[in-house]
């Protein structure tokens, strides 16, 4: 891509700001195991599922009901791709120079070295926005952001299946409040309607930049952090690349990622303490 000034524009997708590099041990490749019942709900688990989803770069791991296989893709999954990719669903362009609101396809936000950010349309782009652009001056911007609480959410049930197939359905207060918060989200009539997750909004997000640690769906792993060494998953690696180390920022929330292959990469982690005890064993053996 090159500049309005003709001269190549060089971009990625991670933002400018400090990171933190810090030492991780991949222990285990947690290999598929299907389960009889849902793990989520407890009814009979009859589709096969993604860990994480598959638009992430997620494999068929286990297996869940159709309604949590196929709600939750409805009512979260969006969010969390667009989070991923750093991207906003909807947006429009507005100034004086161009009459009314002219809308966009998906936009991605991708930043060059300097610190300058790029909107990438992803699809079909009204051409008067490029005609707004060139116009300069004030130019109003509306975006549909992802949401956070969906997106944590969409987190939330990844990691709680990756826990499944590591160590066996959970059983306790602590995975009863889990489970309880993501059939709340599952049965929302629309994703207005999705209730806030105290459980998932209180993740602790830490996101991997370059390339992908590990090629395989779910890993368990120890990170070694300040406070101690940490045990917990690497999510949604593609391409494989020797690393004993990740470069992260931190975003709030317990997941880590990255962005897709097309966008640098993919991998993240989640703590998994506090929901350790299994349940039952419902087919398959250990990952």
């Amino acid at each position: 891509m090159n500049r309005a000034s003709g001269g190549p524009l060089d971009f990625g997708i991670e933002p400018p700001g400090p990171t933190e590099t810090v030492p991780l041990r991949l222990i285990e490749v947690l290999r598929l195991r299907m389960f009889d019942d849902c793990p989520i709900c407890g009814d009979p688990a009859t589709t096969e599922e993604h860990v994480p989803p598959q638009r992430l770069g997620g494999t068929r791991m286990t297996r869940t009901c159709a309604r949590c296989n196929n709600s939750f893709a409805t009512l979260l999954e969006a969010d969390l791709v667009d989070w991923f990719d750093k991207a906003w669903s909807t947006s429009s362009f507005q100034s004086d120079a161009v009459a009314g609101r002219r809308q966009t396809s998906r936009l991605l936000r991708r930043w060059t070295s300097d610190g300058q950010f790029v909107f990438l349309p992803e699809g079909r782009c009204d051409p008067a926005v490029g005609e707004i652009l060139a116009a300069g001056g004030d130019v109003t911007l509306e975006v549909s952001p992802p949401d956070q609480n969906r997106c944590r959410l969409a987190l939330l049930k990844s990691m709680y299946l990756a826990l499944c197939i590591k160590a066996g359905v959970p059983e306790g207060e602590p995975a009863d409040r889990l489970r309880a918060e993501l059939l709340a989200a599952r049965d929302a009539k629309r994703k207005a309607d999705v209730p806030v997750s105290p459980i998932a909004l209180g993740l602790t997000v830490l996101r991997h930049w370059g390339d992908p640690i590990t090629e395989e769906s779910v890993v368990l792993a120890e990170l070694q952090s300040e406070s101690g060494p940490v045990l917990g998953f690497l999510l949604a690696g593609r391409r494989a690349a020797p690393a004993a180390t990740m470069t992260m920022r931190r975003d709030g929330v317990s997941a880590v990622n990255a962005g897709s292959a097309s966008s640098g990469g993919a991998n993240w982690y989640w703590r998994a303490a506090g929901y350790a005890r299994r349940r039952r064993a419902c087919g398959g053996g250990w990952g």
